[in-house]
């Protein structure tokens, strides 16, 4: 019996095994790498181990689009556990190598993990956490992320002396918590969220009733009765959803008629692909009717729809030809976010800059190569080259945890304008200890730039892809966003140690400039989303409107009633949907958080009201 904050950072950590299995493999390669330089058979030069370090970037590239497309078909959890398979085979497949292919395409391996896990995961906490918790828990992915840091440098350090094959101790070690990763489908609850897509509304409140209310509000599942709080986000909810599956068949309406207008050689003037208008009332479609008053079960096998609304009839969820369905569909919908008429264009510009910005800073390659820099400034020792590059994942983990007390105190956008201002400044010290080959300020300056960079962007981006996009593109524009943020992450690992040698102290400046950049470019172009519901954001983003969207749209202009038929009389769910219904004719959720009445009596209350 769990509070409900005890249960999501339980919840967060689980699901976080994905960002610790990625810093696992940020910090493993580091200190593995010095080894596999003195294992003859491997014959490594600088190419290859950017190859090696770049290949799991590369990897991550095309496994975001996986974790996307995993996410539309099977769920939030059954995704996060198909990434830990990723992170199982890939390990095993370094270990066994004999050469540097052998490591690279097992990187690729793991990289497909890591990019499947970095869609899924904070997707995942995100729609689990509450408006108000939900920067800090989102955060929890990079905790993750640095204690895996941490524990692969000690990990490393301690196999330093297993003989001459260390190195395959080091880089199978990952595979043990990848183990629990996959088997975080029998302990994670499935998304609300999704589950209000698939029509689920009865698992969808129980599961919000756990992580909000806990055991201190019994559950009353004679009735599915929860408290006001839980209802009403569980209304809007459902009414974003809607909202986003009619103005899909409002957009696919308006194609066809483009079509036959095509045909018949009739004037298209006027007409335009992106109408979004929505009515004023939105009621429940015959679809969802049919969804709302089916069993759970038939739910599940009989009306899975995709997550873009689109009838999922003829093949089957979790299939091999729903997942190729699925991954097709992500593809095509990545490529229409560019399009200015895509509704989550404007959000996706923004989480792609953000993205390409969080990579160009070189973060990750800092601590990839930090043993390898160390070295080429004096530090003769590997062990100790891997000792003192640990410090700079301890700097990371300080200032993560920074991040998670002040994302949603200080805002977004603040940390992300401070902390690339204290990044650019921590490089150009970089570039001065680098040009003076001083190992001990060369160590300090890393850890300074860590600590500024997982103070604010390291974490932030996470939160902010996380809350922008609505339901309909969040897989492929979640997927296209991590995507550019592993492809640019690629290319830096795959030059940084080339730049290093031919611009020296020149490529630490070079950097300082981008992280300037970043700085400007989030504080002209990033909203300060804390504090605000995803259904807030959303509709700020399109309504043009977002730094006023709490005081024009408040908590919705319209929420919708509903409420479960009696097993008396029904012996199943249904919901009637009531129209036009102020926020502040449900007496203001917040207020009512304590009280718990039936569905049934306050849906013939609010009957009475608007003359039912």
């Amino acid at each position: 019996r769990l509070s409900p904050m005890s249960s999501l950072l339980r919840i967060a950590a689980f699901a976080g095994l994905g960002g610790f299995l990625f810093g696992y493999d940020l910090g493993l390669i580091a200190g593995a790498l010095l080894y596999m330089d003195t294992d003859e058979d491997l014959h490594l030069t600088t190419a290859s181990s950017e190859a090696i370090v770049g290949m799991a970037k590369l990897g991550a590239v095309f496994g975001t689009f996986i974790g996307g497309a995993l996410m539309a078909d099977v769920g939030r959890k059954r995704a996060i556990a198909v990434s830990g398979v990723f992170f199982l085979l890939g390990p095993f497949a370094m270990a066994v190598s004999a050469d540097a292919v052998g490591l690279a395409l097992g990187r690729l391996v793991v990289g497909l993990g890591v990019g499947a896990s970095a869609v899924c995961v904070p997707a995942y906490v995100a729609e689990m956490a509450p408006p108000e918790n939900r920067g800090a828990l989102v955060v929890t992915y990079e905790l993750m992320l640095c204690f895996g840091m941490l524990f692969s440098g000690v990990a490393d350090y301690a196999l330093r002396d297993a003989g001459e094959n260390n190195w395959r101790f080091m880089v199978a070690a990952p595979a043990v918590p990848a183990v629990a990763m996959v088997l975080g489908i029998y302990v994670l609850p499935e998304s609300p969220r999704w589950l209000v897509v698939r029509g689920r509304l009865r698992d969808a409140l129980r599961i919000l009733h756990g992580v909000r209310e806990g055991a201190d509000v019994p559950f009353r599942a004679e009735n599915d009765a929860s408290t006001a709080r839980v209802e009403a986000e569980l209304m809007e909810l459902w009414s974003a959803v809607e909202k986003e599956r009619d103005a899909k068949t409002s957009r696919n309406e308006t194609a066809t008629n483009l079509a036959t207008r095509d045909r018949n050689g009739l004037d298209r003037n006027g007409v335009t692909l992106n109408d979004t208008t929505e009515p004023d009332t939105v009621a429940f479609s015959p679809r969802s009717q049919e969804t709302a008053v089916s069993s759970d079960e038939e739910n599940d096998e009989e009306n899975d729809e995709d997550e873009d609304g689109s009838s999922g009839r003829t093949k089957k969820s979790g299939s091999i030809a729903s997942f190729l369905a699925a991954l097709g569909a992500v593809a095509r919908d990545a490529a229409f976010l560019l399009d200015p008429r895509c509704e989550d264009s404007k959000p996706f510009r923004v989480a792609a800059a953000l993205a390409f910005f969080n990579q160009a800073t070189c973060s990750t390659s800092v601590v990839n190569y930090a043993p390898r820099v160390l070295q080429r400034v004096g530090m003769e020792s590997k062990d100790d080259a891997v000792l003192f590059a640990s410090f700079v994942s301890a700097a990371k983990l300080a200032g993560v945890v920074a991040s998670m007390f002040a994302v949603d105190r200080v805002g977004r956008k603040p940390l992300l304008v401070v902390g690339s201002f204290g990044s650019g400044v921590a490089m150009v010290f970089l570039s001065v200890a680098y040009a003076a080959r001083s190992a001990a300020l060369v160590v300090a300056a890393m850890c300074a730039f860590m600590f500024a960079f997982s103070a604010s962007w390291a974490g932030v981006f996470w939160v902010i892809v996380s809350e922008l996009f609505t339901m309909r593109w969040k897989a492929p524009a979640m997927s296209a966003a991590t995507a550019l943020l592993f492809a640019t992450g690629a290319c830096v690992d795959f030059v940084f140690l080339s730049a290093a040698e031919t611009f020296g102290a020149g490529a630490f400046a070079l950097i300082a400039l981008v992280c300037l950049a970043a700085g400007v470019y989030a504080a002209r172009a990033v909203p300060e989303t804390k504090g605000k519901t995803l259904a807030e954001i959303q509709r700020a983003f399109r309504d043009g409107s977002f730094d006023d969207a709490r005081d024009a749209g408040g908590g919705g202009k319209y929420v919708f009633a509903w409420f479960f038929a009696s097993k008396k009389n029904a012996g199943r769910g249904r919901y009637v949907a009531m129209t036009s219904l102020e926020a502040s004719d449900l007496g203001g959720p917040r207020e009512e958080e304590e009280e718990q009445r039936s569905p049934p009596s306050r849906s013939r209350d609010r009957e009475r009201e608007v003359g039912f």
